[in-house]
């Protein structure tokens, strides 16, 4: 088939959901594609398989993937019980193997890793190869699995760690499994350390080893050697929270806009708040880095729920935080003084012009 710019055959080199979920837009759309693909299985990096709510405006998440629906939450900062919601839909818990599979279903796939680079015969070439190929900063986040004594049910557990910049959780599975993690800005041991803490807390039971993996956490990074990148490879994780599901197939279907010619790869990206959100939560990591471990715990006991809420689900807009601004300024001004605003302040159209003399008090 013709299409805009001559594009006929494409290649993707990596199967996570940024891939598939392109691969699936371009083969129903009559492309002819090829998938390299070199893990050992679909989903083989440690992920929680948590997505918020918000997927639903990206993609119709199938009954048949869904472990756990997610009606609460619970926000631990250290030891201490600090926030909850119950009642609500908040998102799913998924089986993200299945969900790769039933992407890549008919499709052309080739189980190894090729360098795309190298590829020829191809009018356009994808690196869709998660973190291994995004080129700015990392965190590092472990994972383990098993039954539980303190089963969450329907809710998730997350636990705010003062004395780390990042976050411990445990995500329902069903069956009284859970995923349980721990990740951040911090080294191996450290983080396995506060892994090991969590697993006493909640009565794990597992035989089954850490899963440890890099994540991309810099922001996105969509222009630069020529090379087209999507999904974690670009940046397409939120550098806060860690859920890269939902921004990576953002990704994919802003690439998939662009390749009919519909609408421009950053319109799209704008257009679902991706960019925007991730400047947010890359404020809030700057603020909680420059933070004394007692700041942190400031932080957290001071952030709205509303705003906990929003941040998270990835649907924070500029109206949205400018009356959060006005109702809640102190907990704001705790975060300009940390420097946390200054990201944001690039894309919000002077929304924040007013607060940077704040940033370096």
């Amino acid at each position: 088939m013709s299409t805009r710019g001559g594009v006929e055959r494409v290649a993707i080199v990596g199967g996570g959901p940024a891939g598939a979920f392109l691969a699936r837009l371009l083969v129903d759309a009559g492309y002819k594609v090829k998938v390299f693909e070199g893990a050992p299985r679909y989903a083989f990096k440690a992920c929680g398989w948590g997505v918020p709510h918000t997927i639903e405006r990206v993609f119709r998440i199938p009954e048949d993937i869904v472990l756990v629906k997610i009606t609460g939450y619970e926000v631990y900062v250290g030891e201490r019980l600090s926030k909850t919601g119950r009642g609500r839909f908040y998102g799913y818990i998924i089986d993200k193997e299945r969900l790769i599979s039933s992407l890549l279903e008919g499709v052309d796939v080739e189980r190894r890793w090729v360098d795309p680079g190298r590829l020829h015969g191809f009018d356009l070439v994808v690196d869709a190869r998660g973190h291994a190929a995004y080129g700015g900063r990392k965190a590092l986040a472990l994972q383990v699995e098993g039954r539980v004594r303190e089963y969450p049910g329907d809710a998730i557990r997350i636990h705010f760690l003062p004395d780390l910049v990042g976050y411990a959780w445990v995500f329902p599975l069903g069956d009284g499994k859970a995923k349980v993690g721990v990740g951040g800005i911090a080294g191996r041991d450290r983080l396995l350390g506060h892994l090991r803490s969590l697993a006493r807390t909640i009565g794990l039971e597992t035989g089954g080893s850490v899963m440890g993996s890099a994540v991309a956490s810099g922001g996105l990074r969509l222009e630069g050697d020529g090379i087209v990148r999507i999904g974690e490879a670009a940046g397409a994780v939120m550098p806060l929270s860690g859920e890269g599901i939902r921004p990576s197939m953002i990704t994919a279907r802003a690439l998939f806009e662009s390749v009919l010619g519909r609408r421009s790869f950053q319109d799209v990206i704008s257009g679902y708040g991706l960019d925007f959100n991730i400047q947010v939560q890359l404020g809030v990591l700057r603020a909680l880095e420059r933070s004394t471990p007692a700041g942190r715990i400031e932080i957290f006991e001071k952030a709205p729920v509303e705003v906990l809420e929003c941040v998270t689900a990835g649907c924070v807009t500029k109206s949205f935080l400018a009356g959060a601004l006005a109702r809640w300024p102190g907990f704001f001004l705790k975060v300009a003084r940390l420097g946390g605003l200054g990201g944001l302040a690039r894309g919000s159209g002077g929304l924040f012009a007013g607060d940077q003399e704040d940033a370096t008090l």
